[in-house]
């Protein structure tokens, strides 16, 4: 596997070959990697907002939103930013106001310090491949996981400061639904780990060479999907918004650039759950090279962005084609099956690797048997092989352990379905029930 490198080490060491010390190097490149990360921010979101629109238009059959500029309604985008710019911005008199200006920059900086370990793509320069990240953390995952939750407290400082009730009762219904999502998704993102055998973003593309995760880890993906649905205040979970409603939720008091902000980091975030189900599920910027090497900058960017952008529109497709659902459903579905389907998907993942199953390894197999290690062996290293070969490399008694440990997944899995078609059936009396009904009315 090369050497990880990403672009912005390359331009710092690009400055100091001509001559700056390596502390000016670093703020230069710091500077250009802001810049280049808020433009690419702003062109982003007005092009999401702009998808969006003319999606939904498309899919409930709406004209209307997309006038301004011609029939493609181009610059009805452009219109809504500079109206958010011109707005007046009121601060009501009863907040608490450091907590309420600072709560939209806590909701906000954490989406746009996701992207700094988002890889991109790949380069190869002067015989050396680059990623398209500005770092490439060794626990880049646990990273954006962390960063994420710290939206959460925007959230509570944005409804506890507004000096307003349903503001605060509509943070606390936020903050509810996120948690109980949160666990779910991380779950489902240890699968992913374990899967790669490391946190690293490029890792664990560079893991799904021959297999993208998504074939042996299927639950893992349709959990974090649903779960980044519910994170990024998406239909069928937009209760954070709650636009139906008498007031807006956690941000009703906010206006002009600082609900702006909101509204950034809620598409933001849904680019940033996107890339992140492209990394860890569907191989990220790996593709047919139609360019060779010399064309892999541009491939491998085009790919990540074409995965991407297929998710952003399930997004949106699943948002005007969905009805909002209650609260107490939301806490239904994280915790009687979500969760428990996730520790499923967990374990079976644990078990490939225990019994050295090259399906749920990324064909890294231990270079000792599970009895061997139980028998007080000490695992000092993996070894690469291909699905034939790590298949044929499994003894007869953990093939059958490993059968009969997935045999009693399935049967969970199985009873957490039935579980779940009853709750969305729902209850229904029975015939004689109705019919004394009927004969009680006559």
């Amino acid at each position: 596997m090369p050497q990880s490198v990403t672009i912005y080490e390359a331009a710092r060491e690009l400055m100091m070959g001509w001559g700056l010390s390596y502390a000016w190097a670093q703020v230069i490149t710091l500077l250009l990697a802001f810049l280049v990360v808020a433009l690419f921010v702003v062109v982003l979101v007005l092009l999401l907002v702009l998808l969006e629109r003319r999606l939904i238009a498309w899919i409930q059959l709406r004209p209307g939103p997309n006038r301004v500029g011609g029939r493609t309604g181009i610059l009805q985008t452009v219109a809504d930013a500079l109206k958010l710019l011109y707005k007046e911005d009121i601060i009501p008199l009863n907040v608490d106001r450091p907590t309420f200006l600072a709560a939209p920059y806590v909701v906000f900086v954490p989406a746009l310090a996701a992207l700094v370990v988002m890889p991109f793509g790949v380069a190869l320069i002067s015989g050396s491949y680059k990623y398209y990240s500005v770092a490439n953390l060794n626990i880049g995952l646990a990273y954006i996981l962390a960063a994420g939750a710290i939206g959460v407290i925007g959230i509570i400082m944005a409804g506890w400061s507004s000096s307003n009730k349903y503001a605060l009762i509509g943070s606390m219904r936020t903050v509810a639904q996120l948690i109980s999502y949160e666990v779910p998704m991380v779950l489902s993102l240890i699968s992913v780990a374990l899967f790669a055998g490391s946190l690293s973003l490029v890792d664990i593309v560079q893991r799904q060479s021959s297999t993208w995760a998504f074939v042996p880890l299927f639950f893992a993906f349709i959990i974090f999907f649903i779960c980044g649905l519910a994170e990024t205040n998406r239909c069928p979970f937009d209760l954070m918004e709650a636009e139906s409603e008498i007031v807006a939720g956690f941000h009703t008091e906010y206006s002009g650039m600082r609900f702006a902000l909101f509204f950034l980091a809620e598409y933001l975030n849904m680019f940033v759950i996107a890339a992140l189900i492209t990394t860890c599920f569907f191989g990220g910027w790996k593709g047919p090279m139609f360019l060779g090497e010399a064309g892999l900058w541009l491939t491998s960017f085009c790919w990540f962005m074409a995965k991407t952008f297929f998710f952003v529109w399930c997004f949106i497709w699943f948002r005007g084609t969905f009805p909002r659902i209650r609260v107490d459903q939301l806490m239904v579905v994280a915790w009687k099956f979500l969760l428990p389907l996730s520790v499923v998907q967990l374990l079976i993942v644990g078990w490939g690797i225990t019994y050295r199953n090259p399906l749920f390894s990324a064909n890294l197999i231990p270079s000792l048997t599970a009895r061997e290690a139980y028998a007080g062996g000490i695992m000092v290293s993996y070894k690469y092989m291909t699905l034939a070969e790590g298949l044929g490399a499994i003894s007869k008694a953990e093939l059958v352990a490993f059968g009969w440990s997935v045999l009693g997944a399935l049967v969970v899995v199985a009873l957490l379905a039935g579980l779940f078609y009853r709750t969305v059936k729902g209850y229904y009396p029975s015939r004689e029930f109705l019919e004394e009904i009927r004969a009680a009315d006559g």
